[in-house]
């Protein structure tokens, strides 16, 4: 006789398949408009979800009041996220109880150094592909995804001079509740602009 699953296994899967369904190629643009929000919630920059729209043509991917961000994510290296939640959705529809979901992890802190260096990697490859002339009218952001992050210490921060030589007309990240701008130049939007070189936080 098959065990049944429990109720609290059930609604894990479900919220698996959902993620799998998020993380597929064609909910692209809703999680580039969900950065974004983030990203304006974090700094404390009031807005109508209206306001923040995808873009018509890319790049970039998503426009807000005089920004043109382009958006990317750092991720741990090798991994795939979509790959990661539908190899987890597999893994669960054949348990029958939460406890054979259970699986160690060690807790990392990283520091602003450390997102600084993998978003300056991703910087650097990025500018290669994208042409001057274009790179220059975009606000790249990244959506920083680390796996077992517990703490971000946040001081000194970096040294970020590097990014002005990529041409790039702002650069900044999010991650959790956390907004940065690492650089921005004279003509970034001035939300933007006024956080280059600290860190903000949603209240």
């Amino acid at each position: 006789m098959t065990k049944r699953r429990s109720r609290k296994l059930e609604a894990y899967i479900e919220g698996l398949a959902e993620a799998v369904a998020y993380f597929s190629p064609q909910n692209k643009t809703t999680r580039e408009l969900w950065v974004i929000r983030a990203y304006l919630m974090n700094a404390g920059v009031p807005f109508r979800n209206e306001e923040v729209e995808g873009s018509k043509v890319e790049p970039p991917d998503v426009l807000f009041r005089g920004a043109r961000f382009e958006v990317k994510e750092v991720l741990d290296p090798g991994r795939r996220r979509h790959a990661e939640f539908k190899a987890e959705l597999e893994r669960a529809r054949s348990a029958t109880t939460m406890k054979g979901l259970l699986s160690m992890f060690t807790p990392v802190d990283v520091t602003l150094e450390d997102i600084y260096s993998r978003c300056l990697t991703e910087v650097r490859k990025l500018s290669k592909k994208y042409p001057s002339s274009v790179r220059s009218s975009l606000d790249l952001i990244f959506y920083v995804n680390l796996q077992h992050v517990m703490e971000v210490s946040e001081e000194p921060f970096p040294d970020t001079s590097e990014l002005s030589s990529h041409r790039w007309r702002s650069v900044s990240f999010v991650k959790g509740n956390r907004a940065c701008c690492l650089y921005a130049r004279h003509d970034a939007p001035p939300y933007i602009a006024v956080m280059v070189g600290k860190v903000c936080h949603r209240v």
